[in-house]
């Protein structure tokens, strides 16, 4: 069975930054737009299998049922929603930031 894959309007913007961030540094639009669509590929693909995501080893966020996925040297932290078959993707960013204050932020 398949699941819904929801991005929050942070996650959202989290795409627009990211994308904003490699034009910035690339100078390459199409690098960008092509980076941010395999990035959203990779979010839609949990669709099919949600568990694949490694769960974190902060207390408080395993505590609340987040996941994560790693691709290339981003982190897409999300929950999954059994009762619905949702999968809600909240926060993408680069791997080198903090994860565990980054999201602590967020919850």
């Amino acid at each position: 069975m398949k699941w819904n894959v929801l991005m929050t309007d942070t996650a959202k913007r989290d795409l627009r930054e990211i994308a904003l961030y490699i034009y910035e540094q690339s100078g390459d639009l199409e690098s960008a737009v092509s980076f941010v669509t395999e990035l959203q590929e990779q979010c839609l693909a949990l669709a099919s299998f949600p568990e694949r995501g490694a769960i974190p080893k902060d207390y408080v966020l395993k505590a609340l049922g987040y996941r994560y996925l790693v691709y290339q040297h981003y982190l897409v932290f999300y929950q999954m929603d059994t009762s619905e078959q949702n999968v809600y993707i909240h926060a993408l960013f680069n791997e080198k930031q903090d994860y565990f204050r980054y999201m602590r932020k967020r919850v």
